[in-house]
Protein backbone atom coordinates (compact mmCIF):
# COMPACT_ATOMS: atom_id res chain seq x y z
CA UNK A 1 0.00 0.00 0.00
CA UNK A 2 2.57 2.30 0.64
CA UNK A 3 4.24 2.08 -2.47
CA UNK A 4 1.06 3.14 -4.08
CA UNK A 5 0.23 6.36 -2.07
CA UNK A 6 3.31 7.45 -0.63
CA UNK A 7 3.67 9.52 -3.91
CA UNK A 8 0.06 10.52 -4.67
CA UNK A 9 0.86 14.06 -6.17
CA UNK A 10 3.52 12.76 -8.97
CA UNK A 11 1.47 9.49 -9.65
CA UNK A 12 -2.04 11.19 -10.25
CA UNK A 13 -0.42 13.75 -12.74
CA UNK A 14 1.55 10.90 -14.69
CA UNK A 15 -1.44 9.42 -15.44
CA UNK A 16 -2.59 10.39 -18.82
CA UNK A 17 -6.13 9.72 -18.67
CA UNK A 18 -7.73 11.92 -16.76
CA UNK A 19 -10.86 10.04 -15.61
CA UNK A 20 -7.43 7.55 -14.57
CA UNK A 21 -6.51 10.77 -12.58
CA UNK A 22 -9.82 11.05 -10.83
CA UNK A 23 -10.52 7.56 -9.60
CA UNK A 24 -6.94 7.29 -8.31
CA UNK A 25 -7.28 10.45 -5.79
CA UNK A 26 -11.45 9.44 -5.00
CA UNK A 27 -10.18 5.64 -4.50
CA UNK A 28 -7.17 6.68 -2.22
CA UNK A 29 -9.61 9.16 -0.30
CA UNK A 30 -11.97 5.98 0.80
CA UNK A 31 -8.98 4.11 1.75
CA UNK A 32 -7.63 6.41 3.99
CA UNK A 33 -10.71 6.96 5.65
CA UNK A 34 -11.90 3.37 5.53
CA UNK A 35 -8.72 2.90 7.97
CA UNK A 36 -9.56 5.81 9.51
CA UNK A 37 -12.54 4.85 11.52
CA UNK A 38 -10.11 2.12 12.84
CA UNK A 39 -7.12 4.20 13.89
CA UNK A 40 -8.86 7.17 15.14
CA UNK A 41 -11.25 4.92 17.72
CA UNK A 42 -7.17 3.16 18.97
CA UNK A 43 -6.26 7.45 19.37
CA UNK A 44 -9.27 7.73 21.31
CA UNK A 45 -8.66 5.47 23.63
CA UNK A 46 -6.00 7.61 25.01
CA UNK A 47 -6.91 10.95 24.12
CA UNK A 48 -10.18 12.54 24.33
CA UNK A 49 -12.10 13.34 21.40
CA UNK A 50 -12.18 17.40 21.90
CA UNK A 51 -8.26 17.24 22.12
CA UNK A 52 -7.93 14.97 19.42
CA UNK A 53 -10.03 16.87 16.89
CA UNK A 54 -7.92 20.00 17.91
CA UNK A 55 -4.70 18.17 17.37
CA UNK A 56 -5.34 15.99 13.79
CA UNK A 57 -7.06 19.29 12.19
CA UNK A 58 -4.35 21.87 13.85
CA UNK A 59 -1.27 19.53 12.95
CA UNK A 60 -2.93 19.10 9.08
CA UNK A 61 -3.48 22.69 8.69
CA UNK A 62 0.61 23.20 9.66
CA UNK A 63 1.72 20.58 7.64
CA UNK A 64 -0.64 22.00 4.64
CA UNK A 65 0.60 25.06 4.88
CA UNK A 66 4.13 24.48 4.89
CA UNK A 67 3.48 22.88 1.67
CA UNK A 68 1.63 25.74 0.26
CA UNK A 69 4.33 28.44 1.28
CA UNK A 70 6.38 28.06 -2.09
CA UNK A 71 3.20 28.62 -4.40
CA UNK A 72 1.40 31.38 -1.78
CA UNK A 73 2.23 34.67 -4.08
CA UNK A 74 0.82 32.90 -6.95
CA UNK A 75 -2.43 31.33 -5.83
CA UNK A 76 -3.87 32.72 -2.63
CA UNK A 77 -7.15 34.65 -2.99
CA UNK A 78 -7.28 37.88 -3.39
CA UNK A 79 -10.51 39.33 -2.50
CA UNK A 80 -11.47 39.74 1.23
CA UNK A 81 -14.92 38.28 0.09
CA UNK A 82 -13.38 34.70 -1.11
CA UNK A 83 -11.76 34.74 2.55
CA UNK A 84 -14.71 35.33 3.89
CA UNK A 85 -16.28 32.43 2.18
CA UNK A 86 -13.56 29.75 2.59
CA UNK A 87 -13.77 30.88 6.36
CA UNK A 88 -17.78 30.14 5.92
CA UNK A 89 -16.93 26.37 4.32
CA UNK A 90 -14.34 25.51 6.74
CA UNK A 91 -17.07 25.60 9.39
CA UNK A 92 -18.87 23.52 7.76
CA UNK A 93 -16.39 21.08 6.17
CA UNK A 94 -13.79 21.00 8.98
CA UNK A 95 -15.21 22.39 12.11
CA UNK A 96 -18.58 20.92 12.50
CA UNK A 97 -17.20 18.11 10.14
CA UNK A 98 -14.29 17.12 12.23
CA UNK A 99 -16.31 17.67 16.05
CA UNK A 100 -18.92 15.49 15.52
CA UNK A 101 -17.24 12.94 13.61
CA UNK A 102 -14.99 12.59 16.71
CA UNK A 103 -17.66 13.11 19.32
CA UNK A 104 -19.59 10.54 17.59
CA UNK A 105 -17.02 7.77 16.89
CA UNK A 106 -16.22 7.90 20.90
CA UNK A 107 -19.37 7.20 21.31
CA UNK A 108 -20.08 4.38 18.72
CA UNK A 109 -18.38 1.94 16.43
CA UNK A 110 -16.19 2.18 13.65
CA UNK A 111 -18.78 0.05 11.61
CA UNK A 112 -22.29 2.29 12.46
CA UNK A 113 -20.28 5.49 11.79
CA UNK A 114 -18.62 4.13 8.20
CA UNK A 115 -22.13 2.74 7.53
CA UNK A 116 -24.00 6.23 8.44
CA UNK A 117 -21.13 8.36 6.48
CA UNK A 118 -22.44 6.60 3.39
CA UNK A 119 -25.55 8.36 3.56
CA UNK A 120 -23.36 11.35 2.29
CA UNK A 121 -24.36 10.73 -1.70
CA UNK A 122 -27.77 11.02 -0.87
CA UNK A 123 -27.55 14.21 1.58
CA UNK A 124 -25.71 16.15 -0.76
CA UNK A 125 -27.97 15.25 -3.78
CA UNK A 126 -30.68 16.60 -1.17
CA UNK A 127 -28.49 20.03 -0.88
CA UNK A 128 -27.90 20.26 -4.44
CA UNK A 129 -31.60 20.26 -5.01
CA UNK A 130 -32.06 22.52 -2.17
CA UNK A 131 -29.51 24.74 -3.37
CA UNK A 132 -30.54 24.33 -7.28
CA UNK A 133 -27.70 22.73 -8.34
CA UNK A 134 -29.28 19.42 -9.48
CA UNK A 135 -33.42 19.66 -10.77
CA UNK A 136 -35.86 17.90 -8.55
CA UNK A 137 -37.48 14.69 -9.59
CA UNK A 138 -39.51 11.68 -8.48
CA UNK A 139 -36.99 9.49 -8.84
CA UNK A 140 -34.12 11.83 -7.00
CA UNK A 141 -37.06 12.31 -4.19
CA UNK A 142 -37.13 8.22 -4.35
CA UNK A 143 -33.63 7.82 -3.84
CA UNK A 144 -33.47 10.10 -1.21
CA UNK A 145 -36.10 8.36 0.99
CA UNK A 146 -34.51 5.18 0.36
CA UNK A 147 -30.92 5.51 1.92
CA UNK A 148 -32.90 7.81 4.79
CA UNK A 149 -34.49 5.08 5.60
CA UNK A 150 -31.58 2.55 5.91
CA UNK A 151 -30.13 4.99 8.50
CA UNK A 152 -33.09 5.24 10.48
CA UNK A 153 -33.12 1.48 10.84
CA UNK A 154 -29.78 1.76 11.74
CA UNK A 155 -30.38 3.82 14.39
CA UNK A 156 -33.18 2.05 15.44
CA UNK A 157 -36.51 4.24 14.48
CA UNK A 158 -38.64 0.80 14.74
CA UNK A 159 -37.86 0.81 18.55
CA UNK A 160 -36.55 4.51 19.46
CA UNK A 161 -34.35 5.02 22.58
CA UNK A 162 -32.65 7.18 23.74
CA UNK A 163 -30.67 5.64 26.25
CA UNK A 164 -29.29 3.24 23.32
CA UNK A 165 -25.20 2.78 23.78
CA UNK A 166 -24.67 4.44 20.25
CA UNK A 167 -27.60 6.55 19.70
CA UNK A 168 -25.70 10.00 20.79
CA UNK A 169 -22.79 8.61 19.01
CA UNK A 170 -24.80 7.67 15.84
CA UNK A 171 -26.59 11.35 15.83
CA UNK A 172 -23.24 13.11 16.23
CA UNK A 173 -21.98 11.03 13.24
CA UNK A 174 -25.43 11.66 10.98
CA UNK A 175 -24.74 15.16 11.46
CA UNK A 176 -21.16 14.87 10.77
CA UNK A 177 -22.67 13.67 7.08
CA UNK A 178 -24.68 16.54 6.67
CA UNK A 179 -22.30 18.91 7.12
CA UNK A 180 -19.81 17.32 5.17
CA UNK A 181 -22.77 16.98 2.26
CA UNK A 182 -23.68 21.11 2.62
CA UNK A 183 -20.08 21.86 2.06
CA UNK A 184 -19.31 20.03 -0.92
CA UNK A 185 -22.17 21.65 -2.35
CA UNK A 186 -21.68 24.79 -1.69
CA UNK A 187 -17.56 25.18 -1.57
CA UNK A 188 -17.88 23.80 -5.52
CA UNK A 189 -17.80 27.69 -7.39
CA UNK A 190 -14.75 28.57 -5.35
CA UNK A 191 -12.97 25.23 -5.78
CA UNK A 192 -13.43 25.95 -9.61
CA UNK A 193 -11.25 29.08 -9.35
CA UNK A 194 -8.26 28.37 -7.20
CA UNK A 195 -5.48 25.73 -6.66
CA UNK A 196 -6.60 22.97 -4.56
CA UNK A 197 -3.61 22.54 -2.19
CA UNK A 198 -4.07 26.44 -1.55
CA UNK A 199 -8.10 26.13 -0.58
CA UNK A 200 -7.42 22.90 1.59
CA UNK A 201 -4.35 24.76 3.45
CA UNK A 202 -6.75 27.78 4.10
CA UNK A 203 -9.55 25.80 5.13
CA UNK A 204 -7.76 23.84 7.66
CA UNK A 205 -6.08 26.85 9.33
CA UNK A 206 -9.46 28.60 9.24
CA UNK A 207 -10.99 25.01 10.86
CA UNK A 208 -8.30 24.58 13.01
CA UNK A 209 -9.00 27.63 14.88
CA UNK A 210 -12.79 27.17 15.51
CA UNK A 211 -11.67 23.42 16.73
CA UNK A 212 -9.17 24.96 18.96
CA UNK A 213 -11.51 26.89 20.76
CA UNK A 214 -13.52 23.91 21.08
CA UNK A 215 -11.21 22.15 22.83
CA UNK A 216 -9.17 24.40 24.52
CA UNK A 217 -10.32 23.60 28.04
CA UNK A 218 -8.80 19.57 27.30
CA UNK A 219 -5.90 20.87 25.51
CA UNK A 220 -4.90 22.88 28.62
CA UNK A 221 -4.70 19.38 30.36
CA UNK A 222 -3.30 17.18 27.94
CA UNK A 223 0.13 15.51 28.73
CA UNK A 224 1.66 14.47 25.65
CA UNK A 225 4.34 12.12 27.38
CA UNK A 226 1.56 9.66 28.68
CA UNK A 227 0.04 8.77 25.40
CA UNK A 228 1.46 5.71 24.12
CA UNK A 229 4.05 5.48 20.70
CA UNK A 230 1.09 3.11 18.89
CA UNK A 231 -1.35 5.77 19.11
CA UNK A 232 1.32 8.65 18.34
CA UNK A 233 2.10 6.63 15.36
CA UNK A 234 -1.84 6.16 14.28
CA UNK A 235 -2.30 9.46 15.04
CA UNK A 236 0.65 10.87 12.44
CA UNK A 237 -1.08 8.35 10.07
CA UNK A 238 -4.27 10.16 10.44
CA UNK A 239 -2.58 13.38 9.98
CA UNK A 240 -1.11 12.91 7.26
CA UNK A 241 -3.68 10.54 4.54
CA UNK A 242 -7.27 10.89 5.99
CA UNK A 243 -6.66 14.50 6.80
CA UNK A 244 -3.87 16.72 4.70
CA UNK A 245 -3.76 13.95 1.46
CA UNK A 246 -8.08 13.23 1.66
CA UNK A 247 -8.81 16.96 1.97
CA UNK A 248 -6.56 17.46 -1.14
CA UNK A 249 -7.33 14.80 -2.94
CA UNK A 250 -11.26 15.65 -2.19
CA UNK A 251 -10.76 18.91 -3.68
CA UNK A 252 -8.62 18.23 -6.55
CA UNK A 253 -11.49 15.46 -7.54
CA UNK A 254 -14.29 18.64 -6.92
CA UNK A 255 -12.51 20.82 -9.31
CA UNK A 256 -12.79 18.23 -11.67
CA UNK A 257 -16.53 15.83 -11.47
CA UNK A 258 -18.90 17.23 -10.17
CA UNK A 259 -19.91 16.99 -6.08
CA UNK A 260 -22.32 13.94 -6.09
CA UNK A 261 -19.27 11.42 -7.82
CA UNK A 262 -16.86 12.57 -5.38
CA UNK A 263 -19.97 11.37 -2.82
CA UNK A 264 -20.68 8.21 -4.57
CA UNK A 265 -16.86 6.80 -3.57
CA UNK A 266 -18.14 6.48 -0.37
CA UNK A 267 -19.36 3.20 -0.41
CA UNK A 268 -15.68 1.98 -0.35
CA UNK A 269 -15.39 2.97 3.27
CA UNK A 270 -17.98 0.53 5.06
CA UNK A 271 -16.15 -3.20 3.90
CA UNK A 272 -12.85 -1.74 4.89
CA UNK A 273 -13.85 -0.01 8.56
CA UNK A 274 -16.19 -3.81 9.05
CA UNK A 275 -13.05 -5.86 8.20
CA UNK A 276 -10.75 -4.07 10.31
CA UNK A 277 -12.98 -3.66 13.35
CA UNK A 278 -14.43 -7.42 13.26
CA UNK A 279 -10.41 -8.32 12.63
CA UNK A 280 -8.94 -6.69 15.15
CA UNK A 281 -11.57 -5.13 17.81
CA UNK A 282 -14.24 -8.28 17.60
CA UNK A 283 -16.53 -6.45 16.76
CA UNK A 284 -19.97 -8.24 15.84
CA UNK A 285 -21.23 -7.34 12.14
CA UNK A 286 -25.25 -7.69 12.90
CA UNK A 287 -28.29 -8.19 10.50
CA UNK A 288 -29.14 -4.26 10.93
CA UNK A 289 -26.28 -3.15 10.18
CA UNK A 290 -26.25 -4.90 6.56
CA UNK A 291 -29.89 -3.62 5.67
CA UNK A 292 -29.17 -0.49 6.59
CA UNK A 293 -26.13 -0.69 4.24
CA UNK A 294 -27.87 -2.09 1.50
CA UNK A 295 -31.05 0.32 1.90
CA UNK A 296 -28.55 3.44 1.51
CA UNK A 297 -26.71 2.12 -1.16
CA UNK A 298 -29.95 0.98 -3.40
CA UNK A 299 -31.26 4.94 -2.52
CA UNK A 300 -27.33 5.95 -4.42
CA UNK A 301 -28.33 3.56 -7.01
CA UNK A 302 -31.83 5.07 -7.73
CA UNK A 303 -29.88 8.59 -7.57
CA UNK A 304 -27.68 7.65 -9.96
CA UNK A 305 -30.51 6.50 -12.46
CA UNK A 306 -32.62 9.11 -11.55
CA UNK A 307 -30.10 11.37 -13.18
CA UNK A 308 -29.52 8.81 -16.12
CA UNK A 309 -33.07 9.83 -17.01
CA UNK A 310 -32.79 13.92 -16.35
Amino acid sequence: MEKSLTPPAINLEATSDPKTKVYLALLSVQIFFGIHYFAAKEVLKEIPAPTWASLRVTLGAIVMLLLVLPRAKKNFPRSIKDFGLIFVYSIFGVAINQICFTEGLARTIPTHSAIINTVIPITTLLFAILFKKETFSLGKALSILVSLSGVLYLLGIDKFDLSSNYIFGDLLTLTNALSFSLFLVISKEIVMRYDPFVITAILLAFGSTIITGYGASSLTVFEPTKISGYVWAWGIFIVIFPTVLAYFFNYWALKRVESSFVAFFIYIQPPIAATLSIIFRGEQLTLRMIISAILIFIGSLLSVRARRLG
